[in-house]
This record gives structure tokens, sequence and C-alpha cells, in this order.
């Protein structure tokens, strides 16, 4: 009997740790505005992908979204070959953030867009998962492509 209780202790004491590393060790990720190098997208588009974005990497396990970094200027985001400058990855550091995700939109037609994102490791600078999906530019379709294209990043880091 006294062994059952004592193994019984131990596999919940196992399963609370996990649970309690799971809930206190969740990697932040700042969430950019989204880039439109075309012009073309709407603003309200762009709102909408950044959201479902944060909203599904915050609903990942592990993870938590922040979309709230107020980043001064799309210039300061990026030097002109798309990497993310050193005084974006300094300032998203002191806000206690691990990773950025950057993403794009990029009309193909009108009625089809590609999203592409990436996550950057603060630390260092360096691309930790990159990945992109074609969908329709509607926005029933938009929030789906956003929750593939969020799990394929995060299942990466």
């Amino acid at each position: 009997m006294k062994t059952k209780v004592i193994l019984l202790f131990a596999l919940f004491a196992l399963v609370s740790t996990a649970v309690q590393a799971q809930f206190y060790n969740r990697k932040k990720v700042a969430i950019t505005e989204v880039v439109d190098k075309s012009g073309d997208v709407a603003d309200g588009t762009k709102t909408f992908i950044r959201t479902a974005l944060t909203d599904a990497i915050t609903n990942s396990d592990g993870y938590e979204g922040y979309a709230e970094i107020c980043f001064m200027s799309l210039e300061m985001n990026f030097d002109r070959t798309g990497n993310i400058s050193k005084a974006t990855l300094t300032y998203v550091k002191k806000q206690m953030m691990e990773y950025i995700l950057v993403s794009e939109v990029t009309p193909l037609d009108k009625k089809t867009v590609l999203l592409s994102a990436r996550i950057v490791n603060t630390s260092n600078g360096k691309i930790v998962a990159s990945s992109s999906v074609r969908t329709y530019a509607d926005i029933d379709y938009l929030r789906g492509a956003c929750n593939s294209l969020a799990y394929k990043l995060v299942g990466a880091i």
C-alpha cells in the first residue's frame, strides 16, 4: 500500500512539474506589423493578419504572442535586405521578448495572396523558422492561413 501511495505521489509531482514548466517557461514572440511592399493590401487586412497571427501564436502551447510592441517606423524594423536591424533586436530584447515574428503579404492576383513569415531569435538575429502559405485574400480564408503559418513556425522553435 505504501509503495502505491509513493508511486502515485511521484507521478503527481512529475505531472505538476511538467505543467508548471509549460506555464512558466512560455516563449515570448513579438509580432511586427505586416509588411506590404506592393502597397495594394488594405490596412484593415494587414491588421487582421497581424491579429490572427498573434492569436495563433498565443494559442500554441508554450508561446505568448505580443502585437502591442511599438516599433518606431518600418524603416527601423528592416534594412534594405529585409533583415531586422540591430536597433530593433536590442529594443525587443529590452521588452523581454525571445523572438520576433516578421510577416509579409504579397498580392498574387485579385483573389489570392502569399503570406510569408519568419521567426528571428532576438539574441543573435538568426532566422530560426520560415514558411509561407498561399490563400484567398478573403478574411474567411485568412484566419485559417494564419493559423497554418503560425503552427508551422512554432513547430520549428
